[in-house]
């Protein structure tokens, strides 16, 4: 339980450092080898592909620390009640979202390895593997969207439980005060 618990934490932040270190790596040392006349024919497309996957495994982590773009003026109009209406439904489109560029990456990818059976130039790797990376992070980003929108629906009901609390208290302390009367 506590693996998963921290893969739930921090699978994302630990697959994206991994790929940034990784490429930057890879990329020293193409820079390095051309320098002295050796290029490698195989590292550019890997930084490449590597720089994909880093894209969309921290969209998933964006998506996780609520940290995508959002406009700010529509949460200004709009009460309490409206701004978690308003959040409800904007992750509602965001999975749809995700469950498309899903559904329509896993035909392109089956499409690829399967009927295509397209290699990269460099690498000779199939291209379902690069191609992956948008499949993956939009099931990830649906996850922790799913996640977000069960944690944000469950603060909105202790929130509601702890006011109704507060406001019985406030009858028993109004109903003390009117025995003194």
């Amino acid at each position: 339980m506590n693996l998963l618990k921290k893969l739930d934490n921090n699978f994302e932040e630990v697959i994206s450092c991994v790929l940034l270190i990784t490429m930057t790596i890879v990329i020293a040392i193409q820079i390095a080898l051309r320098f002295l006349g050796l290029p490698l024919a195989w590292t550019e497309e890997m930084a490449r592909y590597m720089f994909v996957w880093l894209i969309y495994m921290s969209c998933a982590l964006g998506v996780k620390r609520r940290k995508h773009i959002k406009v700010e003026f529509a949460t200004l109009l709009f009460k309490e009640k409206g701004n978690f209406i308003l959040a409800l439904i904007s992750n509602i489109i965001f999975m749809i979202f995700a469950g498309i560029i899903t559904y329509n990456g896993v035909i392109l990818i089956y499409k690829l390895q399967f009927i295509q059976g397209q290699l990269s130039p460099a690498m000779r790797i199939p291209m379902s593997i690069p191609y992956s990376s948008f499949v993956i992070g939009s099931i990830l980003m649906f996850l922790r969207l799913l996640q977000d929108t069960l944690k944000f629906i469950k603060e909105k009901q202790n929130k509601s439980n702890t006011n109704i609390d507060k406001t019985d208290d406030n009858i028993i302390k109004s109903e003390d005060y009117s025995s003194l009367v």
